[in-house]
């Protein structure tokens, strides 16, 4: 069965800032899940939370804010924590935007997340994570935010950044710009230049998982009613924090691929309508429920990729490459410098490979990079005649409002379900 009918009435938005998923989705639960595995899969990643990495900082474990996707190895092997950003609007984001806006005197038409890590961190006083890892390549409001950051008592790391924006147009000298950057980060986390041993096998350990959570991805094209959105996002989500216990993350996913290994040998007999999701799904638990209900499934997801990091050159390259394919991908967003552009790329490769039959374009309202992108994805795809439909939300935990689930609905019916 679907996961789409939650325990909580309250829905949540969330949104692409490192790759990471925003963690109230994780408090989500299922009514009638697939397996129990897939419950398991869900108490796991809310297991991993704000609160319980706060715990561990408090008991002396190293950890800071960011570091969650593209770089996870690297804090890994340099036994660092990475707090997701999104931690920063899971609680008291009203409040923060109220600070940004009252104290910092930041616009209140300015970008919803913008506002509410800057005002997070101001209004955070006693916390344990006081510090900061950012990538200069991000958004220029981002670097806004660190400087508020070290004025609210913050020790805040800036990786200098690089972009590779042209295909096939990558200069070795710019990958070893990028690799000694990563190593300078690494004695700013622990004191020392990381263990490049120890690096690669985090390398090696993360490409594993992201195998195993592509395979459970081609598994669902066939069975799509078997995992629901939400598990695939925890299962996306897992790769890089492995939700603090690698060994038990990666019996539930393997124990999870047997499971639809079996289901696929009956094949999917229901009519469905397959879509894909650039961006974080407006208005949460109820996007969702309103595309379940029209029997309309999300096959293709923007997010955390699934692709793997080199293992044949020495690990601080790989990641430089690792994070440069990425952007030509478009798939880290504007946290680190993504092509607005070339996302397109990755989401005709998702349509391809999915057949889907509708792409949803989400953005956070009055973030430029998310503006642009989805602009451009609109202007682009509607010159090929493939359906999208543009919505907007913000990063507060709020239920999809009565104009998106209009928009919603009519992109529905437009592509013959029916709502």
């Amino acid at each position: 069965m679907s996961i789409a009918t939650l325990e909580s009435e309250h829905a949540v938005g969330t949104k692409r800032h490192g790759s990471v998923i925003q963690p109230d989705l994780y408090e989500a639960r299922e009514e009638k899940p697939f397996s129990k595995t897939v419950v398991e899969l869900g108490d796991l990643a809310r297991s991993w939370n704000l609160e319980r990495i706060e715990e561990l900082a408090r008991g002396g474990r190293r950890a800071v804010w960011g570091g969650y996707a593209w770089d996870s190895p690297l804090l890994r092997a340099t036994d660092t924590i990475g707090a997701s950003i999104m931690e920063l609007w899971r609680k008291d984001s009203k409040r923060s935007e109220q600070i940004a806006e009252s104290e910092l005197q930041i616009p209140g038409e300015f970008c919803s997340m913008i506002k509410v890590m800057a005002g997070r961190w101001v209004l955070k006083k006693e916390d344990p994570i006081k510090r900061v890892l950012g990538f200069s390549s991000g958004c220029e409001p981002i670097g806004m935010v660190l400087e508020h950051a070290r004025s609210a008592g913050y020790e805040v790391y800036t990786i200098e950044g690089a972009t590779a924006f042209k295909v096939d147009e990558r200069p070795d000298s710019t990958v070893k710009f990028l690799a000694n950057e990563l190593r300078k980060a690494s004695i700013w986390l622990q004191g020392k230049p990381v263990d490049e041993d120890r690096l690669s096998e985090e390398i090696s350990i993360k490409n594993d998982a992201l195998r195993k959570v592509a395979h459970i991805l081609d598994l669902r094209l066939k069975r799509p009613f078997d995992i629901g959105s939400l598990p695939v996002m925890w299962l996306l989500g897992g790769t890089s924090s492995y939700f603090g216990d690698y060994k038990k993350f990666i019996n539930i996913v393997d124990r999870l691929t047997a499971e639809l290994e079996e289901a696929v040998k009956t094949p999917e007999t229901r009519p469905y309508l397959p879509l894909i999701l650039a961006g974080g799904p407006p208005g949460g638990l109820s996007f969702f429920q309103l595309l379940e209900k029209a029997n309309a499934v999300i096959l293709g997801l923007v997010l955390l990729g699934t692709s793997l990091y080199r293992e044949d050159i020495p690990p601080l390259e790989s990641l430089a490459h690792y994070l440069f394919d990425s952007q030509l991908r478009g798939e880290l967003g504007e946290a680190t410098g993504a092509s607005a552009l070339l996302r397109r790329r990755g989401i005709e490769a998702l349509i391809e490979k999915t057949g889907a039959k509708g792409l949803i374009s989400s953005a956070v309202t009055a973030c430029p990079y998310a503006s642009l992108v989805q602009q451009l994805e609109r202007s682009y795809f509607r010159k090929q005649g493939f359906p999208i439909v543009a919505l907007e939300h913000s990063v507060h935990n709020e239920p999809a409002t009565e104009e998106q689930t209009m928009k919603i609905k009519a992109f529905l019916e437009q592509l013959g379900a029916t709502v």
